[in-house]
Order: structure tokens, then sequence, then C-alpha cells
């Protein structure tokens, strides 16, 4: 059992010193009547202050002395001499009492008393004994706790992702481990469109598509639809069975595609397929020079060419006309996947103009047409988010930045 050092000084102080100190005094003032008349006598010179002061001071350099002797013994016994551990500093070192019976024991944090318990030292390592703390009845103390590694684990849900400057669709496609279709499918997002910072985008688990159940929906059209299978679909989705779902019900399809969009049916012999297009704007007023005539009413451009855009996205509505930018001879009038309703003219020496996302067409392939004539009504068929123009300039086969050329 260690005593602590502030006990004993108090002890010495206040019962060795203090009282004999009293008891002094006491005498003192007792003989002081008898003696004083012998003063200058040599009973008298051993009452006076000065003398004990001096027996004090005497008492205390032989206590120093023993304890400094009992030191050096204690380093060579051990540490349970008393004065030993009342001269050397307290060691770090933390003494923890257990019990035999709990000394094997698990540990546990809620026992039947409610108390929380540490968990046993092993060996005597000084570091576990130092990272436990001391229990005693039943107080709270700091558990032993074995660091565990948690693994990643795999996205069960939806989540937003809010667009960062600089980041694009396969940037971001990387970041969650799914691929670039899965981003633009979910968010009805172009091959050819921009996203801006601070535009929110769905970002699905895996890669896929969502798809919410409709009326007179059943899993096996679904499955065949969008490239699955039945059981895929009940596994992913944890449906209890290929009945259990209901109208509004959005599922996943992992690895799903979702089928092309049909082209539309355009005649080639005629300009006119409808009498709607007899309703076609004008032609604009053409300009001449060394540089192509813009190719629409609105001059608000929405994305700009790029190693990723191979044109220039000109905002407008479905009133809108597109105009050739310069004479030449129709080489394409059609659906054309992601550019959605296409116009394509060659205009000779190499130079060639396209036209994408037309919600109709007015004219058809081998037509000449003249600059600035209207070639349809701006749109927004295949991959694109809102009514524009996508334009581009090919020169000799290569796409070059159609502003070096308007």
């Amino acid at each position: 059992m260690v005593i602590p050092i502030q006990k004993v000084g108090s002890f010495v102080f206040y019962f060795l010193i203090v009282r004999m100190y009293k008891v002094y005094l006491t005498i003192k003032s007792q003989l002081g009547s008898i003696y004083r008349p012998a003063k200058g006598k040599l009973i008298y010179s051993l009452t006076t202050r000065y003398v004990v002061h001096a027996f004090i001071i005497l008492l205390t350099i032989i206590v120093t002395t023993n304890n400094l002797s009992a030191k050096e013994l204690n380093n060579e016994v051990g540490q349970n001499n008393i004065l030993a551990t009342l001269i050397q500093p307290q060691s770090e070192e933390l003494f923890v009492e257990t019990s035999e019976s709990i000394a094997d024991s698990n540990s546990t944090f809620t026992e039947s008393t409610g108390s929380v318990t540490s968990a046993p030292t092993i060996g005597n390592s000084k570091i576990a004994m130092e990272e436990s703390a001391l229990i005693t009845g039943g107080a709270i103390v700091k558990p032993n706790l074995i660091a565990t590694t948690v693994g990643d684990r795999v996205r069960e849900s939806v989540i937003y992702h809010e667009v960062q400057s600089g980041e694009t669709v396969s940037d971001i496609a990387s970041l969650y481990s799914i691929s670039t279709n899965t981003v633009l499918w979910e968010n009805k997002l172009g091959a050819r469109d921009f996203i801006k910072p601070g535009q929110e985008l769905t970002i699905l688990p895996v890669s896929g598509i969502s798809y919410q159940i409709k009326s007179g929906d059943t899993l096996e059209k679904v499955a065949d639809k969008y490239g699955v299978t039945v059981d895929e679909i009940v596994e992913y989705n944890q449906l209890a069975s290929a009945e259990a779902v209901s109208e509004n019900q959005i599922i996943l399809l992992d690895g799903g595609v979702p089928p092309a969009p049909p082209a539309p049916k355009v005649q080639q012999n005629s300009r006119f397929s409808s009498v709607s297009d007899f309703f076609v704007p004008s032609n604009a007023t053409p300009t001449y020079g060394t540089k192509l005539q813009w190719p629409t009413p609105s001059r608000r451009i929405n994305q700009y060419f790029g190693w990723r855009h191979t044109g220039i996205d000109i905002d407008g509505t479905t009133a809108s006309p597109n105009y050739a930018a310069d004479t030449g001879r129709v080489i394409y009038s059609g659906w054309s996947g992601g550019y959605g309703l296409m116009v394509k003219i060659d205009h000779g020496n190499g130079i060639q103009t396209l036209y994408g996302h037309f919600s109709k067409i007015a004219v058809s392939v081998g037509d000449s047409v003249a600059r600035g004539e209207t070639l349809g009504m701006m749109g927004c068929t295949g991959w694109c988010t809102g009514n524009h123009l996508h334009f581009e300039v090919i020169v000799d086969g290569r796409k070059q930045n159609p502003l070096s050329y308007l």
C-alpha cells in the first residue's frame, strides 16, 4: 500500500513539530515565572527561543540524513519503504488492483448493475496500463477497444451531385464508378450537351437506368425492353416476386439500356411532309463576304466549340428558323443519332456545314440551297436539354471552330 507523500508530510509537521513547539511554549510560560528571577544564569539561557530553534534545526538535519540513507536502502531492497517514497518522485506508472476472479474474464460494457468495466490488461505492459482507467465501486472508465477497419460498402441509394467548376460528365461518372451513359440517361442529357457549375445531377448506385412502373406494365415487358432479365430485376430491387410491383413504383435496372428512339419518317422526294410545313418562315436576307452567314436569327451561344464539343450551340425556340450558311447542295437530311433531325450541306472547296436538333426539316437530299435559305425549324431532337441549333463547320474532313468562319 503506497502512502501519499502529502499525508506523511502533514503528519510530521502537525503531530511532531507543531505539537513539540506548543509543548515548548507551555513549558516556557510555566517556568518563566520561576526562572525569570534567575536571569543571567545558565538555566535561563536554556529556556530562550534560540536554543529551541537550534534544537529543531538539528532534529531536521538528523531526520533528513536518515531518509537519505533509507533511499539508498530502498534502491537496493525495493519500493516498499515509506521514507524512500517520501523522497523519490511519484512514478507515472498506474497501479491497478484487480481480483483473480475477473482477471481472465472478457471486458463488458453493461453489467447487471449497470456499471462499465475495463478490459483486462495483458501481461505487465505499462502502455496498456496507462491506456486503461482505474475502476472502483462501479465507476465509469475508458474501455480498451480493439481497432477495426471498415471496408468500402456498395452504395445502395440514389444520391444527388452538385456540379463543380471544371467537372465533366465523364469525371462525375468516374467519381461514382458508374458509366457516363448512366449519368446522361438519368439526367436526360445528350452526348453533346453541357453541364453548368451548381447544376444538380441524379446519380444512380449502379450503371443502368431507373424506370417508373406504368399501368399495364409487367416485369417481363420491362426486362425485354431494357435488355435485362426478370430475375435480375427481382434480385436487385429485393422484390418478393415478379408480380410484387405497383403503379408509379420506381425500380432500378442494373445494366439496363434504353431503346433507341424511333427515327422520324422524312419524305425525301418532297420538302413538305404536312400542311404545317407550308408555314416555314421565309429565307433570310443573304450577306456576302469571306465569312459564312449566321445560321439562325438568335445570336445567343449556349455552348462553345471545344475538344469534346465539335460545334457551337445557339439558343432559340421552335419558332426560330435555321438558315443555310452559304450556297451549296444538301448531302444529308434526316435522323442522325444524337444530332436528332440533321441537315448537312456541301459548299464545295472542301467546306461543309452541319445543322442539328431540328424540330422540322424543309429540305431533302440533293436539293440546291442558296445562302440564307430556310432549312427548317429549330428544335430539341436527339440528345439535347432545350431548343437550340447545333452548328458545325467541317473543312477538308476536320471539324473547325465555327466562330472562325462566321
